[in-house]
């Protein structure tokens, strides 16, 4: 009684929670996360949409056949938006020669039209790129948070680990010593009685070395993942920002060429300069960006579609079904089959209950009659060790893990990152490949108008005022 007193009143203030959270997660073996909160620009049917334009996405084992024809449907809208891509490139190339004009004009040409189309551009530009980067910033974020999170949990049960480790061996050393200190003529039979829970603590032992070899790689194999996922997602999302910065400098370049001409002719010579060094390339970078980018949408969700299957079929398929990384992952993500981890705690908590046992039992008839005084040392043993074991199976726990998985996987790789992924492909086709190519032209026009309206107003000048020389009339402006 003194021994179950002890375990159980051990600070007992503080393991409150956490023996509740162990009952819960006995009670119910999977989690139910509640529905994610969205903002407005948020919306979830950009992943229908991609899937849409795929197919279903093949098992690991396919065919050749099979993975050629699922590349081939997913690239189908990709390919239509590069060829149009490639087509509208040549179109800025040829637009200051195709929209070329040489008649006078009797009234100034109007601006107005090159303004707000480069201000529509430079406003649907910055739009794309803020709801893209607060999309990607909210992953980002995310992911971050539950690897941290990840990290701290396998640091906590790795350390949870080596304490268990640590005092098995104590309360091993312990038991080994009391034949010892006892009368020569009880020493078999103490010796006997005390090898029985020895072997117990031993396989206890073995059971926590097994954890232990599984989840001590654990934190360095995650704190690298973090480091290196944030420095690749900043990377990411940069380069997929790249072209819709080219777009605004381009858009810039237009407007500043428009707003700054006083005849149209050096303005207009800037733009026709500028159009194969920086528009066309352009139209050609978004393009080729906005292929690729919707090719990868369109793939990811369609492995997304049923990702749960599809993570456990390529996780198989690259460390084989009968790992212990499958049987993990496949115990963590649909909750069936056994988890080793859990496996070795329950042995080790099965054999720590029988030498808890065997130690109350013959604990103060030990005492009694021999000279060892190692029982409470072995009562604390015991009470820290099956601490570490509750708090273990609490940290490894569906509860606790699933809820990386759902949230770094399927709520941010499969919904916000596509979502932000199908808004920056639209944005970039709107304003890269429709509006920029319009601008461009329209600006040229402009500057071409005006250089034909101001050279007609030179004329007009030199020929009133040749006219006046000579006495006659000066014509009409």
């Amino acid at each position: 009684l003194k021994l179950t007193c002890c375990i159980w009143n051990f600070d007992s203030f503080a393991m409150a929670p956490l023996l509740s959270g162990i009952t819960n997660a006995l009670l119910e073996p999977f989690p139910t996360l509640p529905p994610v909160a969205r903002r407005p620009w948020e919306a979830t049917w950009w992943v229908e949409v991609l899937q849409r334009l795929g197919k279903e996405f093949p098992s690991p084992d396919s065919r050749e056949e099979v993975w050629k024809s699922f590349f081939i449907r997913c690239s189908t809208v990709p390919a239509v938006i590069l060829g149009v891509g490639f087509f509208l490139t040549l179109f800025v190339l040829c637009s200051g020669c195709c929209c070329r004009r040489e008649n006078r004009r009797r009234r100034a040409p109007w601006c107005l039209p090159s303004f707000c189309l480069g201000l529509i551009s430079v406003v649907l530009v910055l739009a794309g790129a803020f709801i893209y980067w607060e999309t990607g910033s909210k992953a980002l974020g995310t992911a971050q948070i539950e690897l941290q999170r990840a990290f701290d949990n396998v640091t906590e049960a790795a350390t949870q680990g080596a304490k268990m480790k640590e005092v098995g061996d104590a309360m091993l050393k312990n038991l080994n010593g009391i034949p010892k200190t006892c009368p020569v003529i009880i020493q078999s039979r103490v010796q006997k009685e005390v090898k029985k829970i020895a072997n117990q603590v031993e396989i206890f032992n073995q059971a926590v070395d097994g954890f232990d070899d599984l989840i001590q790689p654990l934190p360095d194999k995650v704190k690298g993942v973090k480091d290196h996922a944030f420095e690749m997602a900043q990377l990411t999302a940069a380069g997929l920002l790249a072209p819709l910065t080219l777009v605004l400098l381009s858009c810039v370049t237009v407007i500043l060429a428009v707003s700054c001409s006083c005849t149209g002719h050096c303005a207009g010579c800037c733009l026709r300069s500028f159009a194969p060094l920086l528009m066309a390339p352009t139209v050609l970078v978004i393009a080729v960006a906005a292929a690729v980018q919707l090719e990868i949408g369109v793939v990811t969700s369609s492995f997304c579609a049923d990702v749960d299957s599809n993570s456990l079929a390529f996780i198989g398929k690259l460390t084989g079904y009968d790992s212990e990384e499958y049987q993990l992952s496949k115990y963590y993500i649909t909750g069936e089959g056994d988890n080793p981890l859990l496996m070795d705690l329950s042995n080790a908590s099965e054999q720590l209950s029988s030498a808890n046992a065997s130690i109350t039992a013959y604990g103060r008839e030990v005492e009694a009659l021999c000279s060892w005084r190692g029982l409470e040392e072995l009562e604390k043993g015991a009470a820290t060790a099956r601490a570490s074991l509750d708090f273990g199976n609490l940290l490894l726990s569906p509860q606790n893990v699933y809820p990386y998985y759902d949230r770094a996987v399927r709520q941010d790789l499969c919904q916000t990152t596509m979502i932000g992924l199908g808004w920056l492909v639209l944005f970039q086709v709107i304003v890269g490949l429709l509006l920029l190519p319009l601008l461009v032209c329209v600006a040229t026009r402009y500057l071409q108008a005006k250089r034909s309206w101001y050279q007609g107003q030179q004329e007009a000048l030199e020929l009133r005022g040749a006219r006046a020389m000579h006495g006659g009339p000066p014509p009409q402006v």
